[in-house]
């Protein structure tokens, strides 16, 4: 067995609902790449006995990664409770105050007295750099373990686990810590279990032919609709590698629509931009996730240009040109409305949308009937040689709702954009 880890994430807010913990998660996978298992993640209140308490409990762990209570607050207290874990002074770190100075420097502020706290650290660490904020984090060794100590913020979790925690990991745990090789299969509108049936006969037939894919190791991660399907793929040959990357993706047919990282908003933004064409969306149920969705995506601009988010009956007609005699004879949530929707957004835009997208529905939790439940929505597509309509009945809560009526309106464009053979899951990022 390879080392293995323990997650410690610190803050009041994190028990009081107050902030969900994405470090866990984002930590977790981070070790798993590099062969390190996370066998237990827990979060603990800002007090020095909880975070020592839980150092504590780490038990045989290689590897204590903690996240939270580096700040210059009182309430900040993982470095008094480390050094104290350690049986160490905490000390004003040289390298710490530079890194402290220099982050502030970078945001037009000078250093004040309770500053000063972020660059105390316990006797002996490593200060680990922290390129997108202020309080650096630190590793050093208690009771014949790593113990590695990070802000609580995630963003700038995540630029440190990319940074200085993967060269520090390697050193310490070797070859083990280094990215370990992977496949991602993305796939659209099956559910988890049916991608298991056509992915696991294939695996079986080919682990049957000889030891090859002894190493391999298979995850599966559903959100909705979406399924990835992560292959460890770490001490196989590329050969055996490719030729079952290649029997899964036939198995699984229209529904992968990628190989690697890239999400399908990205992969819809590449397409568009190679093709030289853009997209708009007129939204009423969904108030602009799906438009948030594609510009979340850097250089999104050049083929994303606009979105009308017609939530009222009255800008529907107004903004979109939908007759409200159409609205009124058939209902806001109906088929001539969603197509209507499309179409209008590529008029209203005028040369700035190719392609449009119209997303019309009830995310309740009220305004739902018999004929309409709560999750009825309507989605469709329209690029000026054909109009693509589809009726969803969701279910779930209102945030539910909207995500996966987000998700299944990208999967309509992505679906229209490979009727027309502009899209091809050959690509592999």
């Amino acid at each position: 067995m390879g080392p293995c880890a323990e997650i410690i994430c610190v803050g009041d807010e994190l028990l009081t609902g107050d902030t969900i913990d994405t470090n866990s998660a984002e930590i977790g996978r981070f070790l798993r790449l590099r062969g390190i298992a996370a066998r237990r993640a827990v979060s603990v209140a800002d007090a020095t006995s909880a975070i020592a308490g839980a150092l504590a409990q780490a038990g045989e762990a290689d590897l204590c990664v903690v996240t939270g209570g580096l700040g210059p607050t009182r309430d900040d207290l993982t470095a008094a409770a480390l050094a104290r874990a350690a049986g160490v002074d905490r000390v004003r770190s040289p390298v710490a105050l530079a890194a402290v100075e220099a982050a502030l420097a970078r945001r037009g502020r000078g250093l004040d007295p309770i500053q000063l706290r972020q660059a105390e650290i316990p006797a002996g660490a490593e200060v680990i750099a922290n390129p997108r904020g202020i309080a650096p984090g630190f590793a050093l060794e208690i009771d014949g373990r790593l113990v590695i100590a990070l802000p609580g913020v995630p963003e700038e979790v995540r630029a440190m686990l990319a940074g200085d925690v993967g060269a520090l990991l390697e050193r310490r745990f070797g070859a083990l810590a280094r990215v370990r090789a992977r496949r991602i299969l993305r796939c659209f509108g099956l559910r988890e279990a049916e991608v298991a049936a056509r992915v696991e006969p294939v695996v079986d037939a080919l682990r049957g032919d000889g030891p090859e894919l002894d190493p391999l190791v298979i995850h599966y991660r559903a959100a909705g609709p979406e399924v990835d399907l992560t292959l460890d793929v770490e001490g196989i040959p590329a050969a055996a590698a490719d030729r079952l990357e290649r029997r899964l993706r036939a198995a699984l047919g229209d529904a992968c629509y990628a190989v690697g990282e890239v999400e399908l908003s990205a992969r819809i933004a590449a397409i568009l931009i190679a093709h030289g064409l853009t997209l708009g969306t007129a939204e009423s149920c969904t108030g602009g996730r799906v438009a948030a969705a594609m510009t979340a995506n850097a250089g999104v601009s050049a083929c994303f240009h606009g979105a009308v988010v017609a939530y009222d009956n009255a800008i529907k007609a107004a903004v979109l040109g939908i007759p409200m005699a159409v609205i009124e004879g058939h209902g806001a949530v109906s088929e001539p409305v969603a197509r209507g929707m499309a179409a209008g957004v590529r008029a209203a835009l005028a040369g700035h949308a190719d392609i449009g997208v119209g997303i019309t529905g009830i995310a309740g939790p009220g305004g739902g009937s018999d004929a309409k439940p709560v999750g009825t929505v309507d989605i469709a597509v329209d690029d000026g040689e054909a109009s693509r309509y589809r009726r969803f009945h969701f279910r779930g809560d209102r945030p539910t709702i909207q995500r996966q009526a987000t998700q299944w309106a990208l999967w309509m464009v992505f679906h229209r954009l490979r009727e027309r053979g502009l899209s091809s899951v050959s690509v592999v990022d």
